[in-house]
Parts: structure tokens; C-alpha cells; sequence
């Protein structure tokens, strides 16, 4: 980890420990494209994962503080996210901190608070990642799911084999770096996913 990322942590924590267990915070390290430090993690990443996206040039984002927008979680919560750049002492990006709120629990509040709070929604920003595949494919898997009434947690092996089938109809598999990411969010080893997949072909 970028020596200078190490300051944030104590802040990661206590914005975690404020919002227990409802927010999670994510210390992204640039130059390693590493997850640095994470807390409250309830998107299945743990410290050293890869970053889900690669992020674009930061050196033209107009705001080093992006959002808040709305995302969706690998178990479909409803989640409100602001991005912070972090910047060294010459202004080049090192690190973004990642701060993910459930926003469900506060559903049927958020008109009354946006009105009371005078919160503006954005529309999740293009500038900070060049693609967000993890919202493709949590789309494709709370659809799926929906649509069969299944439960993410609930999943016996044959319910995840027929989810692996239907994502890899759907694409998903040409997406580098989804396999272990699946794998975390499914609970199945990598062998599991590709003898599935290999007796698709």
C-alpha cells in the first residue's frame, strides 16, 4: 500500500464504526489498482482483491468528490455512493475512498430527507471508471433472480449452476477478471464455475 494511503485508514474506520453496519468504505490504492482497506465489507471484497473497475485519467475530473449516485449491491440492496479522490502533495491521484450506503432501510424517507436536506441525485459519473461492469452484472443476476423468485443466500448448487448457465448466455464471461469476482459473490470455487461452463460447450 502507498505509504501515504495509510493515514486514511483511521478515517475508513471511524466512518465504518459511525454507520455499523450499514455502510461500507473502500480505500482503493491507484497505483497498486488494490483494494487497500475495506470495512464493513458486506460486497464480498476483501483487502488485496483487484479494483472491480479501472479507473480513467483522474487528472481532468473537474470534482474530487463525485456523487452521491446510486449503485446496486451483488445481493440487490439499494446502495447511495460518493467517491473521494485522494491526491498527494504534487495533486497526483493516489487513492479513492469508496463509501457505500444502504439505502433501503431509509426507502420511504429519501423524498422527505432530499426535500428537508436539499440532497441533488447525480447520475452515476462516467468520468471515474471506464466501465462499470459490476452494475451490468448485478443487473443480470437481480433480474435473473427476481424473475425465478430465488434468493442470492439461498442457492442450493443445481439453482447456482443454472445461474452461471444464464449469465454466460447473457455475456457476462467476457468480462475479464468476473470469474473470481462471481466466485466470491456465489460461494463456488473457480473449478466448480469452469466445469459448468465447460459443459455448456
Amino acid at each position: 500500500m502507498n505509504e501515504q494511503l495509510k493515514t486514511f485508514i483511521p478515517l475508513c474506520e471511524s466512518i465504518g464504526k459511525l454507520f455499523y453496519p450499514n455502510v461500507e468504505v473502500v480505500l482503493h490504492d491507484l497505483e497498486s489498482r488494490k483494494v487497500a482497506h475495506i470495512v464493513n465489507s458486506f460486497s464480498k471484497r476483501v483487502a488485496g482483491d483487484d479494483m472491480i473497475s479501472d479507473p480513467k485519467d483522474l487528472s481532468s475530473v473537474s470534482s474530487d468528490i463525485i456523487g452521491p449516485y446510486s449503485k446496486v449491491n451483488i445481493d440487490g440492496t439499494k446502495l447511495k455512493t460518493v467517491s473521494t479522490i485522494i491526491r498527494d502533495i504534487k495533486k497526483n491521484p493516489i487513492g479513492i475512498i469508496c463509501i457505500n450506503f444502504k439505502a433501503e432501510v431509509f426507502e420511504n424517507m429519501y423524498e422527505s430527507l432530499k426535500v428537508l436536506l436539499n440532497i441533488e441525485e447525480e447520475n452515476q459519473p462516467q468520468m471515474l471508471f471506464s466501465q462499470d461492469w459490476k452494475v451490468h452484472t448485478h443487473n443480470t443476476i437481480n433480474k435473473y433472480l427476481n424473475e425465478n423468485n430465488l434468493i442470492l443466500e439461498n442457492l442450493k448448487t443445481k439453482e447456482k449452476k443454472e445461474l452461471v448457465i444464464h449469465l454466460h448466455k447473457e455475456g457476462i464471461f467476457s468480462i475479464r477478471n468476473v470469474i473470481p469476482y462471481l466466485c466470491k459473490a456465489l460461494e463456488v470455487s473457480r473449478a466448480a464455475v469452469y466445469k459448468w461452463l465447460k459443459e455448456i460447450k
